[in-house]
């Protein structure tokens, strides 16, 4: 079958398009690169267990591809796995408990599988979502309070880890008041947030090699930031 998309995707006259041309060359390197890819994964196993949750099984992955960096060409990467369900309107403890528990498993087995691979020092991973959530519960899904959730908020909390990640530090600023009377808090405890997005990526660019040059590139909104400054950089996170 390859063989014939090639063929096809190859086959090109003088009237042909730029866009037909374009489209044929990607779709040929795209071919390319996955029989590659596919080559090295076929001899890439793990010296530890991973879960079977679906987190379990992506982070393997990503194990994998580290492990064959070498036959790929590749001195550096970047990897981006999520899990969902998150968005609880109700029964949030009950959720939170089985998600954490999920969460926990599967960076116990990445962690050991990369200190296996000798390359903790050199990995970091962020974790991040794209909202936070109220900090006063809802009155759940039978408006009795029985099963209460949180609903969507501004202001949350992310946490990294890494070989050289200088651990055991909380950064930002925690609020002093709660309530709707203090300078953060709107309705039902939706924070507004005191350290900005870009804070915690301006210094994991850094440390990634990201050239001083290229770093408004990168993150274009990081200047926004840099007068009262906001952003955090790589000495603020990570190890000398």
């Amino acid at each position: 079958m390859t063989e014939i998309v090639n063929a096809v995707n190859n086959a090109t006259a003088a009237d042909s398009s730029f866009m037909a041309e374009t489209w044929s060359l990607k779709v040929t390197e795209a071919l390319e690169q996955h029989s590659s890819l596919y080559s090295a994964l076929e001899s890439a196993s793990t010296t530890n267990a991973f879960p079977t949750s679906g987190l379990g099984k992506k982070l393997s992955m990503v194990a994998k591809l580290m492990q064959k960096r070498a036959e790929r060409g590749k001195d550096r990467d970047i990897f981006y796995v999520s899990i969902g369900g998150w968005d609880m309107h109700s029964y949030v403890i009950d959720g939170l408990e089985s998600n954490f528990a999920t969460v926990d498993a599967a960076l116990d087995a990445f962690v050991k599988e990369v200190k296996d691979m000798g390359l903790w020092s050199d990995t970091t991973l962020m974790q991040f979502s794209e909202f936070a959530r109220t900090l006063d519960p809802n009155s759940g899904p039978r408006g009795d309070g029985t099963g209460a959730g949180s609903d969507h908020g501004w202001g949350g909390n992310n946490f990294m880890l890494g070989g050289s990640v200088k651990g055991g530090q909380i950064l930002g600023t925690y609020p002093d008041e709660f309530t709707e009377n203090g300078p953060r808090a709107l309705s039902r405890g939706r924070m507004l947030p005191t350290t900005p997005w870009d804070a915690m990526w301006n210094g994991v660019a850094e440390w990634f090699g990201v050239p001083a040059s290229e770093m408004d590139k990168v993150m274009p909104h990081r200047q926004n930031f840099m007068p009262e400054n906001l952003l955090f950089d790589k000495d603020d996170l990570f190890k000398p």
